[in-house]
């Protein structure tokens, strides 16, 4: 071996010893919390909700719409927590909605997609097909479209939403919206809006 064959020897081991430090220094992104992913909210507050909810139920939507009012007025004192319930006998686009949520939570782009969805649900619900929709509001509140392809035709994200379905049923949920008020199941927008009265008179 020659003289200059040894110099690039060593200088190609500290280049490989160089890269291999950046790569084992570089911050690993923390995979995200699915659960945390579709809260908001403060986690300390004294009003917690759990929300069994079908993104096609068009009392879902009127709900969704009061709590984001009642978040408004009271940012730090409630924290919800969303949990999938599609109704598929009733409502045609259930699943593919919720499809597109868990989706959305996986990117950490959970209530953006949520707060486009909601408000213009009696749209897309009357639609044969609402997933050009959908691809336009993904892409609208910046999500990646191949993972959200990707993660559509995966057998997990479904099978998420119907294990949370299996525990709203083993909690006795039955229809949508169906919220547990610190462990206090309330049924419907209207039952709702009663019990948080309780909690804070005059809203």
């Amino acid at each position: 071996m020659t003289k200059l064959q040894a110099t690039l020897g060593v200088v190609l081991v500290l280049i490989g010893l160089i890269a291999g430090a950046k790569i084992l220094g570089a911050p690993k992104k923390a995979p995200i919390n699915l659960q945390e992913a579709r809260a908001k909210g403060n986690p300390d507050s004294k009003v917690k909700i759990v929300e069994f909810i079908d993104f096609q139920c068009p009392a879902c939507a009127v709900g969704a719409q009061y709590l984001k009012t009642f978040f408004d007025q009271h940012p730090d004192d409630i924290y919800l927590q969303v949990r999938y319930f599609p109704l598929t006998n009733m409502h045609h686009h259930a699943m593919i909605s919720a499809l597109y949520s868990e989706c959305a939570a996986r990117q950490g782009k959970f209530w953006a997609l949520d707060e486009l969805m909601m408000p213009q649900q009696s749209q897309w619900a009357q639609l044969i097909s609402p997933e050009p929709v959908f691809q336009a509001m993904a892409a609208q509140v910046g999500m990646n479209i191949d993972q959200l392809n990707t993660c559509l035709a995966s057998d997990d994200a479904r099978r998420v939403i119907n294990d949370e379905k299996s525990l709203g049923q083993s909690m006795g949920v039955a229809s949508t919206p169906t919220y547990f008020i610190n462990n206090k199941m309330v049924v419907g927008t209207k039952s709702l809006e009663d019990e948080l009265k309780t909690y804070f008179p005059g809203s």
